[in-house]
């Protein structure tokens, strides 16, 4: 049998072979995964001296593009293996923008063989390194004594025992939830690329039924964090992490994958592609992430097309762009995205997510009242069918047309199809649950809604719209306490989120805090200038205070707005609504019909109409609605 060539370090009661790939403590195998172990034999070989930053990605990842994270993640990891012994992860220092440092006492055995047939190994040369825990300056690290290390018998069985051990450590069970980060870019023009390719990775292991994923939303609001961290808040047991560069003609990225509980990196792959290679990259990556994942896919959970939906390079290019504008929600941004889907849909035809998020451009201009309804969501229409109609089995395509039916259309059955549709293709989307649970409270279905916006807090707990929804069903079903307290806390988790704000100032209106109302509809409009659901909130609850001629002048303002840009009829009847002007409220809420007003999905809902219901003409008005039940 071959001896086993090198030296050992002993440092406390630890020893650590790098030959062998071992840490031992007290002779019992410590688990160090990886690149972790190669880091600490890094530091161990020079404890004492300063390791930089740039020597240490080099020596461990020689020849790779990796990013500075992958060092915190493996120091956690090294940290946590040493904290079997009280203090032993201090023993790694780190110095600020610099590295890192080894400060415990290190002895060097230098061991050339292990006796294959028992008896003893033989005799080591040991170097003590220094004996303070202190760390000391390059000079004062000396070979300063000798001692002998005398092993036992059984040192060679111990050594395959703990190999073994090593083996059967590795993880084998499928992780129960993932969270794949934002990937850093070396240069801006190149990030519509990473969050391309991260959000189409998120999108497709959405679909792996016992796999929970940690949506879009949350997952990029870590982005450039410490995974360890994230992974921890968003409750997922195992991270993604990636960097990708551009270099001429050729794209890199590098992918991590970390498992949190163990602090450890245990997966990582290189990919280096020509542009025209892109669409072939994110199939590459889905399958490699869910591989590493241990997740075994039923068949039709990950289609061929969610793996691989254009073999057009300019295409896909053109869509990641799109989609990195559109999630910008800005009106300019979205405008520009919708010139890069139809791009993408004119290089290929066949690209029923372009044509999908065609859709979703259209209907978010029209939700969000940057183009009257009728300009908008008819226009989105052929889009969302086209998208079903190349690819049946695209839930985002049937959550679309279903967007559609409900807001403009007001086909209650349509809508409800499409969204059980969606949910059925995607039982993990969180946004598809939030879609339907605002569907059934609309419709009437109180309970069913809270149900399942629960689900959609459940699959997306640190979602801020989830979040703020869950106190926008407390709010539409009377409980203004309930939804009081919902909504400070979505403000406890981002302070400036102007729905929140939006909410809160409607239930204090409720409750009769009229001048809590007015900060929090000053301070949501503050979030969204001109946005004429915020105006018309701050002249509502001007109106139900009294302060008559500071509402006028809301109204006012807003007759200035229409000169630039749509206003909602529904935003100017709520305001004569607050003022008690029932005869301008009700010719209001008539021009409203006529725009096709999206927001009058929640007439029969909405209290700020208390003044108007007693009057048939409200009556009237709920039944041209024609709500189900």
């Amino acid at each position: 049998m071959k001896g086993h060539e090198g030296p050992a370090y002993r440092f406390g009661a630890f020893l650590l072979v790098p030959s062998e790939r071992l840490l031992l403590h007290d002779g019992k195998p410590v688990a160090l995964a990886g690149k972790a172990f190669d880091l600490l034999v890094v530091l161990v070989s020079q404890a004492g001296h300063l390791a930089t930053k740039d020597e240490l990605l080099q020596r461990v990842w020689p020849g790779l593009v990796v990013e500075e994270v992958n060092l915190s993640v493996n120091m956690s990891a090294i940290r946590k293996a040493l904290s079997r012994v009280p203090g032993a992860g201090d023993w790694i220092e780190t110095v600020p923008r610099q590295g890192y440092r080894f400060t415990a006492p290190v002895a060097i055995d230098d061991v050339a063989t292990l006796s294959p047939a028992g008896g003893l190994l033989r005799e080591a040369k040991t170097a003590e390194l220094f004996e303070t825990s202190q760390p000391l300056p390059p000079s004062a690290v000396t070979r300063s004594g000798r001692r002998r290390a005398w092993l036992a018998v059984g040192a060679l069985a111990l050594v395959v025992a703990a190999s073994a051990t090593w083996l059967a450590l590795g993880r084998t069970a499928p992780y129960a939830a993932v969270a794949v980060l934002p990937f850093s870019v070396d240069a801006p023009e190149n990030a519509h690329l990473a969050d391309g390719i991260a959000e189409e990775a998120i999108n497709a292991l959405t679909r792996i039924v016992e796999l929970r994923v940690t949506p879009r939303a949350s997952a990029f609001r870590f982005r450039g964090a410490d995974p360890m961290d994230a992974g921890r808040r968003l409750d997922a047991p195992a991270v993604v992490t990636g960097s990708l560069a551009r270099d001429g003609e050729r794209v890199t990225l590098q992918i991590e994958l970390v498992d949190v509980g163990r602090a450890a990196q245990v997966w990582s792959s290189r990919y280096e592609v020509a542009p025209g290679e892109l669409p072939q990259l994110q199939r590459r990556v889905i399958d490699d992430v869910a591989r590493s994942l241990h997740v075994r896919t039923a068949p039709g959970e990950i289609s061929p097309r969610a793996q691989d939906p254009t073999r057009n390079a300019d295409a896909y290019q053109a869509y990641l762009q799109g989609r990195y504008l559109w999630n910008q929600r800005s009106e300019a941004a979205l405008r520009s995205a919708i010139g890069q889907f139809r791009r993408a849909v004119e290089l290929d035809p066949a690209f029923a997510l372009a044509y999908a998020a065609l859709a979703d451009s259209y209907t978010t201009l029209g939700y969000l009242g940057n183009d009257p309804p009728a300009a908008t969501f008819p226009v989105a229409r052929p889009y969302a069918l086209k998208a079903i109609e190349l690819d049946p089995s695209l839930s985002q395509a049937h959550a679309s047309l279903a967007y559609i039916k409900f807001y403009f259309d007001w086909d209650w059955a349509g809508a409800g199809e499409e969204l059980r549709r969606a949910i059925e293709l995607n039982p993990n989307d969180p946004v598809a649950h939030q879609w339907h649970a605002v569907y059934l409270l609309a419709a009437g279905r109180p309970d069913d809604a809270m149900d399942e916006i629960r689900t959609a807090q459940r699959l997306d707990p640190l979602s801020l719209a989830i979040n703020t929804d869950v106190g926008f069903h407390h709010y539409y079903n009377g409980r203004y306490a309930e939804a009081i307290a919902q909504l400070q806390s979505v403000l406890g988790m981002k302070s400036d989120f102007g729905l929140a704000h939006l909410w809160l100032a409607r239930s204090y209106i409720q409750v009769g805090r009229l001048d809590e109302a007015l900060v929090a509809a000053k301070t949501a409009e503050a979030t969204a200038p001109q946005w004429i659901v915020f105006v018309a909130q701050r002249g509502y609850t001007l109106g139900a205070m009294g302060r008559t001629d500071e509402a006028r002048a809301v109204l006012d303002e807003m007759a200035r707005l229409s000169t630039q840009r749509f206003v909602t009829a529904y935003g100017v009847a709520l305001v004569h609504a607050g003022l008690g002007d029932k005869e301008q409220a009700f010719a209001w809420l008539d021009k409203a019909f006529a725009e096709r007003s999206h927001w009058l999905i929640w007439l029969r809902l909405d209290p700020r109409w208390k003044t108007l219901r007693s009057d048939p003409r409200f009556a009237a008005l709920v039944e041209r609605m024609k709500y189900p039940g």
